[in-house]
């Protein structure tokens, strides 16, 4: 079984993968998973409310803009194998 991780970047140790919706999120703000992976790493915290334990809200800004993305630590049944699930990309 193939078990690595070749396109997918990575932040604390685990893969960072889009969900259905937020690939297309992604894909409709011009934010790529390198992008993502630098927002995780070195954005800053803009939970706009509370969110379940294992939900990280981060925000990061490009010029005049700001991009945010919420991932969730989630489990890759066909890797079997931990990641960080992007669940929402937004610009603003």
């Amino acid at each position: 079984m193939y078990n690595d991780f070749v396109i997918y970047p990575r932040y604390m140790g685990l893969p960072v993968i889009p969900s259905r919706s937020a690939f297309t999120e992604l894909e409709q703000c011009g934010i790529s998973l390198c992008d993502v992976a630098e927002i995780l790493e070195y954005g800053f915290d803009c939970g706009s409310g509370r969110r379940k334990k294992d939900v990280i809200e981060k925000c990061i800004w490009r010029g005049n803009k700001t991009l945010k993305v919420v991932v969730v630590n989630a489990y890759n049944n066909f890797y079997r194998t931990g990641c960080w699930l992007i669940i929402h990309a937004g610009v603003f």
